[in-house]
């Protein structure tokens, strides 16, 4: 068997979010961000909603459903401060910042589940505590900490040439 065995709802969780794994890393290739005010900044954001509401449906193991709850709460903070907080020169800095805490979320369960699903019958990782695993959650951890510090340093060198010209 090429694939894992999966519920109904695992395959909607599973194609359902897997459009958001190159739509994340071609945004940020693009534009250094996730803005979801353009075309497929919000297609990110449905993709990005279905896998985190159906994972909470789908993950059993209590660390899963924290990173979807924390997925989720990151994904409303990210495309609502925009709407709410409009005239606020700073909204940009927390709409990154959770945005880009969601990106981490969606690529931290991917790779474990790549590693501890695949190939199916044998599986590259034994398990989420495998050390190739944990090497990668920490890897993914450090990126999104210097992605953030590297997006807002960008952001206030922007913000301060459109101040002082």
């Amino acid at each position: 068997m090429l694939l894992p065995e999966l519920s109904a709802v695992g395959w909607f969780h599973t194609l359902g979010s897997l459009p958001a794994i190159p739509l994340s890393l071609w945004l940020l290739a693009r534009h250094g961000r996730i803005p979801p005010g353009t075309r497929l900044g919000k297609a990110w954001l449905v993709f990005m909603f279905i896998g985190a509401l159906s994972g909470v449906l789908v993950i059993k193991s209590p660390p899963g459903v924290t990173i979807s709850i924390l997925s989720i709460g990151s994904l409303v903070v990210g495309s609502l401060i925009g709407l709410i907080a409009r005239r606020w020169k700073h909204r940009w800095w927390i709409e990154t910042m959770a945005l880009s805490t969601a990106t981490f979320t969606l690529f931290l369960p991917s790779f474990t589940e790549i590693l501890t699903r695949l190939p199916a019958g044998a599986p590259i990782a034994a398990g989420p505590e495998a050390p190739l695993v944990v090497a990668i959650q920490v890897l993914l951890l450090l990126l999104l900490i210097g992605g953030i510090v590297y997006q807002l340093t960008v952001m206030r060198v922007r913000l301060k040439r459109a101040i002082y010209g």
